[in-house]
Parts: C-alpha cells; structure tokens; sequence
C-alpha cells in the first residue's frame, strides 16, 4: 500500500510512485491502462496487487453522501411522497416496479425481464456439471470440482442482481421516487412437495437477497431509501383503490391465460377479484399491495411489518442495533471466488453500515468495486515504468523498483 507522501502525479494514464531499489528510495514514473477513477470521488492510498505475471493498482476512492431523512419523516413531511414498490419472483419478470403515491395514485409500472433468459442459461451449465460429475465419479473431499463452470454461473447471477438493481433505481429516480420498497422474503425457500420441481430449481438460485443488496448500495449514492415489508397475502389480495379511498383487500383467483378464472394457482400471471372486478397481472397487484403496505405501516402507526426471524444463536443481548438478515457472507460454488470485509472509513453523516467487497480476477479492462460505506476500489493495470536506465533490481523486485512487500 502506498500512503500519502509514496505516490504523486497522478494523471489518467500516469502515476509516480515512490520505491526502494535496495539501497535508497526513489520515484518511479508507471503508466497507467484502465478506467478512469470515477467523477466526484477522491482517490486514497492505492495498493499494487500481482496477479499472474502483471500488476494491478487498485484504488479505494470515497465520496460524502448526504443522508436521507427517514421513511417516516418522508411519509409524515411530504404528503406527495412517491414510492417504487418492487415485487422480486421467479418468472420472466425478476423485478416488477410501481410508482404510488400515498392517496393511491399510480404513476406507472415497469416490469424488468430476463428470467427466462438466465434461468437457461444457468441450467445449460449445471447440466454441464451434473455430466461432468457422472464422470468423474468420487469427489475427493474439500476438493472443488468444475470450477470454470461455476465460476460462470456465479458470473451470470452476479451479472444479473447488478443489472436489476440498476434498472430499479434508475425507474424510481425517472419518476421521482424517494424510497424504494421490497417485501422480505427471507423464509421463502424450495419445499418438496409443495412446489414443482422446476419451481424449486428456480426458488433454489433465486436473486432475492442479492438483488435487495445491490440496489440499497446503488440507491444510497443517489439519496434513495430502500426498506422492506411483510410479504404476507401481497399476492393473494387485491390492491385495487376503491371509489372511496379504501382498498379492497379480497381475496383474488390467480389463474393462467385461457383459464377460467377460479381458485389461487400459485405462480400464475393473471388474477381476477370477485369483489370489485379488477383484473390484470398478477405481480403488478402485488407491487400496489407492498406500497399500501408501507404507507400503513407510518400513516397507521403499525410498525411490526417484519416478520418473525429464526433466532440467532448466542446469549441474548440488549438494546442496539440488530445485525440485518442480507449482510450475510457471500459464498458460492467456484473456489476463486473469495469474500472479505471491505475496511473503508464512511465520512458522511450517516451511520456506519456493513460493507462486503467481492474480489473477482480482472481482465485487462478495469473494473469498480462499490461498497455500501461509500468506499470503492478501481485496479488499474501497471505497465513498465517510463524512467529510463533503472538499476538492475534485487531479487523477489517485479517489475523495476515494485517489491512484493509493498502489497
């Protein structure tokens, strides 16, 4: 890690850093391949990281956001409030978004496709696996087997949060959303018995938690609020605003295109109420039923929206700050692919929150790393230095004047 006073000069495709050739320090010109550090973020101590036969410089940046009021400072100052309730499943749609506003209104909906897309693609590689597997025979235990193919799966899903998140908050900053609303689907897993077979496949690699995650962080630096509510009957009654200001709240059919529309099939795209009539998609009623749920819960006062968890083992402790159920270790499938906790100092005014970074091999193009404490790292690829006649170098020193030490 090279600190302030180490490094100097820095441009878009230049940097001098300052090193030890074995017998005095003295500064050394790099260039510089890559992004470019991001608009409106201060650059702190780089790290020089080998990897293979090259050296990358990675870069945290920082940048103050100012903090947000509160959901219910929001909900109680500003009477035209709007918010983006967000229905995650596991159809076509991942993601269905709604702008509401406190009376009701509706402003619009979006729904963000590409499940069937993923889901495809996903199984083709776990088929690749199962194949592969049948092969192979007995696995040696602790031994990591097809590890390019699930470094590929966990790129797709890795891909795929990041883009959803991104479509969610760019929908609620076009409309003028200040808070963006999830349900909590913590519980919701593969049960044998109750959901088909593909359902579980696609219940077991659901993006859920991945999804919320990666959209709170994107939706911090633009001053967006991301909280969650009760998931409980969101798809089973009716979010239709009646004539007089109430919700209907009756018990709705879900059923398919070209079926009659009676009982609840879980799953189906279309829904019908008896009570008022309203008909339509099935997930978009649910995105109005999670925005009422959420002006219930500070209009009304009701604030137990959250579920019963499974508790945690441990002794009990007191009052503070509860450790939230998506700040949980990322772990996959492929072995290269490792988490840690990023150490970065928050300097707005908000409260410090968990950060995890997840260090992936770079290709040539540099990419950016964003955390949840407004931290951010940039790895640049370091090309030969342009200081002419350097001294022959020490051993264990690659490239000219960068010792590994300095790591």
């Amino acid at each position: 890690t090279f600190y302030v006073g180490m490094w100097k000069e820095r441009t878009a495709g230049h940097i001098m850093l300052k090193l030890w050739d074995g017998k005095t320090w003295r500064w050394v010109r790099f260039r510089l391949s890559g992004r470019d550090l991001p608009t409106g973020w201060e650059a702190k101590s780089p790290q020089v990281v080998q990897k293979g036969r090259r050296w990358w410089l990675h870069t945290p940046v920082e940048k103050t956001f100012p903090r947000p009021e509160k959901a219910e400072e929001q909900v109680k100052l500003n009477p035209d409030l709007r918010i983006c309730a967000v229905d995650l499943n596991i159809n076509d749609a991942p993601a269905v978004c709604t702008i509401g506003q406190a009376d009701g209104t509706v402003v619009a909906t979006r729904f963000i496709r590409g499940g069937r897309r993923l889901h495809g693609r996903r199984k083709r590689y776990l088929g690749m696996v199962a194949r592969n597997r049948r092969k192979t025979g007995i696995i040696a235990a602790g031994e990591q087997d097809n590890a390019d193919l699930w470094a590929k799966i966990n790129a797709l899903d890795e891909n795929e949060a990041h883009r959803v998140g991104r479509r969610i908050v760019e929908f609620a900053l076009e409309y003028g959303a200040s808070v963006i609303v999830f349900e909590h689907l913590a519980k919701f897993r593969p049960q044998k018995g109750r959901y088909s077979k593909r359902g579980n496949e696609k219940r077991s690699c659901w993006l859920r938690g991945r999804i919320f995650r990666y959209t709170r962080y994107k939706a911090w630096e633009f001053g967006l609020l991301t909280c969650r509510v009760n998931p409980r009957n969101t798809s089973r009654r009716c979010g239709n605003l009646l004539p007089d200001g109430r919700v209907c709240g009756h018990e709705v059919a879900r059923y398919g295109e070209g079926e009659p529309p009676i009982g609840y099939r879980p799953g189906a795209p279309l829904y019908f109420c008896p009570a008022c009539g309203s008909r339509g998609n099935a997930d978009r009623n649910a995105t109005l039923n999670i925005g009422h749920k959420f002006f219930a819960r500070y209009v009304q006062g009701t604030h137990s929206e959250k579920p019963p968890v499974r508790p945690r083992g441990g002794s009990p402790k007191g009052e503070g700050v509860p450790l939230p159920q998506e700040a949980e270790n990322v772990t996959w499938g492929s072995p290269h692919c490792r988490t840690r906790k990023a150490r970065g100092v928050w300097t707005g005014t908000a409260p410090p929150v968990w950060s995890w970074m997840v260090w992936h091999p770079l290709p040539m193009v540099s990419l950016a790393h964003y955390g949840l404490n407004g931290v951010a790292v940039t790895p640049q690829l370091l090309r030969a230095p342009l200081t002419q006649g350097c001294p022959k170098k020490p051993p264990g020193f690659s490239p000219c004047g960068v010792s590994p030490g300095t790591r």
